[in-house]
């Protein structure tokens, strides 16, 4: 008999659900009935009091005797299973738990207290009707590392029953990666590097780390054409490969969060000859894109000295900044110079790094007129993550950043103030107007959009895409070098730095390793936690999926990585790098702000 206040669900058909879901997760106290969420909470012991209480008033109907499974789900709005047969199964969700409805025997009372529930309120999986059906089928629940693994041509199956081990060391908001982690109870944390450890975490590349990673040999099956309908509709990525391969052994796979010679990114004078050759193979003038740059090695003898000192005295330029060649963060080593005589005693200073390694100088036109914030100087910092996994190489542009902004006025009077020419946060932190404009001297890129318009009538968008732009070229002029022993599975995240000129054009000024993950402001609490998360639902979540014994849904967050660069790694590489070695110091060092 049907229950007056009652509000029911009636799911009908004698199919295998395969999940139902609603907002907040309740209790369920019958046996095979599926998880059921509904919003709403009270005391728990309170209701089922009263839910038998009710029970025992209940007339069985006649129809529903066969295979009656009584049921109790606590949590209010409180839902009672009444009946349940191999065909049918009726939800009746109490409207009022606070007051206990008038008793009534009359069937025709109960149906006008009762309404149906469209089914359109709830989220309701498809229904698996046959094992034979497509195994391949994607649910939405977990379908977004499902897809980001079939678009590197792989299939990963979750193990039956494991736990991944992961190791973060300490600096730069390590903490941040540990908490995202914790959100994966397939995940645990150790406080020592292992050999069976499956994550590493650094701040800066660790060479020995590759010779653990092993060869996989892989069985191959041929894509269905749901399944590159799934990845290009979700992804916008078309796949070309006809095979993929399944992966089945995520218990032993290990990853570092550095790609190998990733110092042909980050290395200033690495990505100075990488991107000028880029350009020149585009026919393209490499200092429409980068300032005018000469490497200088050995001194004021230095063939790229003199071609640097005849440059400067015919065009009467004046103005450089000298940073070291290498081993270089946080602002340390920068000087702005305001003539030759001053570039010529830097880059004569003859000294070493910690490791033996002889510096050397990258020398490049300063930008004489910048786009100025509130008549202050600024850069901006982006975000790409590169993953190069099963010899499918990617690049994503995260389409958040930030704006960094100095302390002082912009003025060309002294050149040697750092608080005016460097807007790293190791030297504004130190003065005693960091925080006073912006907080944290940091500005939001909607900020940003709303001063252009305001004082230029311009479109941030624009930039955006030019930065984005600027960073394909990045990807373009430096993957064939990079990850060079085609290693399985490896993946980074790199921070950018940009300038803009007053002319609105954007200009590339060194991309970094360790990007700052610091979060010393309400703008950067947000933007690098999501930042981080979005990294591991990229990089990590697609090749560690969680055991079949601990399934567990992630709370959804919106992806904002967007796919600018995919391509096949191949062996025999088109081009060889001009900086063979890294010669950078391997000691795991700050933070680059």
């Amino acid at each position: 008999m049907l229950k007056p206040d009652l509000e029911f669900l009636y799911i009908k058909g004698n199919q295998k659900f395969q999940d139902v879901a609603f907002q907040q997760p309740i209790r369920q106290h019958q046996p095979k009935v599926n998880a059921i969420k509904l919003k709403g909470f009270q005391q728990f012991v309170e209701l089922i009091n009263k839910q038998q209480e009710q029970q025992q008033q209940l007339k069985t109907c006649s129809q529903c005797t066969p295979q009656l499974l009584p049921t109790v789900i606590s949590y209010p709005p409180r839902i009672e299973v009444q009946t349940r047969k191999a065909s049918e199964m009726k939800l009746f969700v109490k409207k009022s738990f606070i007051d206990t409805p008038t008793e009534s025997h009359s069937q025709e009372r109960s149906k006008k207290d009762i309404r149906l529930i469209p089914q359109k309120q709830f989220s309701i999986k498809r229904a698996i009707t046959s094992k034979n059906e497509d195994s391949n089928i994607i649910f939405e629940q977990n379908e977004f590392p499902i897809l980001i693994a079939l678009s590197n041509n792989l299939s990963v199956q979750p193990p039956d029953r494991a736990i991944y081990k992961a190791f973060v060391t300490k600096g730069n908001n390590g903490i941040l990666i540990r908490q995202s982690l914790k959100q994966r109870p397939w995940w645990i944390l150790i406080d020592q590097p292992s050999e069976d450890m499956n994550f590493y975490w650094t701040q800066l590349r660790k060479q020995a780390h590759y010779e653990q990673l092993q060869k996989q040999q892989l069985e191959m099956v041929s894509f269905s054409k749901l399944q590159k309908k799934q990845v290009n509709d979700k992804l916008k990525y078309k796949i070309e490969d006809s095979e993929y391969s399944i992966f089945n052994q995520s218990v032993s796979l290990k990853v570092h969060n550095h790609l190998e010679c990733n110092f042909q990114v980050c290395n200033k004078k690495a990505l100075f000859y990488n991107m000028k050759n880029y350009y020149i193979s585009r026919n393209e003038d490499p200092f429409q894109f980068i300032p005018l740059t000469y490497h200088i090695q050995t001194g004021s003898n230095d063939p790229a000295y003199l071609e640097f000192e005849q440059y400067a005295q015919t065009q009467n330029v004046n103005l450089w900044i000298v940073k070291p060649g290498e081993s270089s963060n946080r602002g340390n080593g920068i000087q702005v110079a305001n003539s030759i005589q001053k570039v010529k005693s830097i880059i004569s200073q003859s000294s070493n790094h910690h490791n033996g390694m002889k510096k050397t100088f990258i020398v490049q036109k300063y930008m004489e007129k910048p786009l100025l914030y509130n008549k202050r100087k600024f850069d901006i910092r982006c975000y790409i993550l590169m993953t190069s996994i099963n010899n499918k190489f990617k690049a994503y542009w995260y389409q958040e950043g930030y704006i960094r902004t100095s302390c002082k006025e912009f003025s060309l009077d002294d050149v040697e103030d750092k608080f005016t020419h460097l807007t790293n946060d190791a030297v504004q932190k130190k003065n005693q107007n960091y925080g006073k404009y912006e907080t944290g001297n940091k500005v939001s890129f909607n900020e940003f959009q709303k001063y252009l318009q305001d004082n230029y009538n311009y479109n941030f968008s624009i930039i955006i895409d030019q930065l984005k732009k600027l960073s394909t070229d990045i990807v373009k002029a430096t993957y064939q070098h990079l990850d060079p022993n085609l290693n399985f599975y490896t993946f980074e995240l790199f921070g950018l730095d940009y300038m803009i000129d007053q002319d609105m054009k954007p200009w590339l000024i060194e991309v970094n390793t360790n990007p700052c993950l610091e979060t010393c402001c309400p703008l950067l609490a947000r933007l690098i936690s999501h930042l981080i998360e979005n990294t591991i639902r990229i990089a990590i979540d697609p090749m560690y999926p969680p055991p079949l014994n601990k399934k567990k849904h992630i709370q959804d967050q919106k992806n904002l990585f967007e796919l600018i660069f995919s391509t096949t790694l191949i062996t025999d590489t088109v081009t060889q790098p001009i900086i063979k070695e890294d010669d950078d110091e391997h000691d795991d060092v700050e933070d680059d702000n």
